[in-house]
């Protein structure tokens, strides 16, 4: 029956996809970035480095708090998170729509409306979904010519069994594929940042231990604090467990 590409679906849903990738690689840089910022200002925080400018130590952590500042103001303002999620939104709506249309299904079935009442649904059905997502910069909604593909058309014109099996292996087996190599994953990531965490709870405990006997007069359960709520904030973030469960 052979297999649909992504290259073959309407330019609506390659645009919504490739928006939601950049969304979703800026709000983790961003994240990322404050994060580290904030681990950085409290590893300055360890230590004073006078010299005839000033302690250095402290300029560093200025200006540490500074960069994560600017990357929280930037996630404020900017708000990479909704162009992920309404890219994705519509990126999954309008590839929903177009599976339905390529097999026939309702409300698209060749019984029901013929090719140019089909198409005009179907761009219709694109417009209503763009609309009520603002956050998504897409390709305007042209004709039929631009998001309806002859590929399209042609898996369309297949006998019913054809496209029957056609989104049974491509459609279905491939969402149930997706989902679970993707919970897989995300457990496994999920169990790694936990071992990562316990450990340097672990070493932040140690630091005090030691610091309260005297062995050690550097600060370090301040930085391991600091670390451990910078990872806890970038785990909130990812939301490993959350997806592992849901998919």
């Amino acid at each position: 029956t052979g297999v649909v590409a992504e290259s073959e679906f309407p330019p609506l849903y390659l645009a919504a996809d490739q928006n939601s990738l950049d969304g979703q690689r800026r709000y983790f840089n961003a994240t990322r970035l404050r994060l580290a910022m904030l681990v950085l200002a409290a590893a300055f925080g360890l230590f004073t480095w006078r010299t005839a400018g000033g302690d250095l130590a402290g300029i560093g952590a200025a200006v540490a708090f500074v960069v994560a500042l600017l990357a929280e103001l930037y996630l404020l303002q900017a708000r990479p998170d909704r162009l992920w999620y309404d890219g994705r939104a519509v990126a999954e709506s309008a590839k929903t729509l177009a599976w339905r249309y390529l097999v026939g299904g309702s409300p698209f079935g060749r019984e029901e409306v013929n090719e140019r009442e089909a198409d005009k649904l179907l761009l219709d059905r694109f417009r209503q979904i763009t609309g009520s997502l603002g956050g998504a910069h897409l390709v305007p909604i042209t004709g039929a010519a631009e998001q309806i593909s002859p590929a399209l058309r042609r898996y369309r014109s297949r006998p019913l069994e054809e496209r029957r099996e056609l989104y049974r292996n491509e459609r279905i087996g491939g969402q149930q594929s997706w989902y679970a190599r993707t919970a897989r994953w995300n457990e496994r990531r999920a169990t790694q940042w936990s071992l990562v965490l316990t450990t340097l709870e672990a070493m932040g405990l140690a630091g005090g231990v030691l610091k309260a006997t005297g062995v050690l007069r550097v600060d370090l359960l301040g930085l391991a604090s600091a670390v451990v709520a910078g990872g806890a904030a970038w785990v909130q973030a990812k939301q490993h467990q959350t997806l592992a469960t849901a998919y």
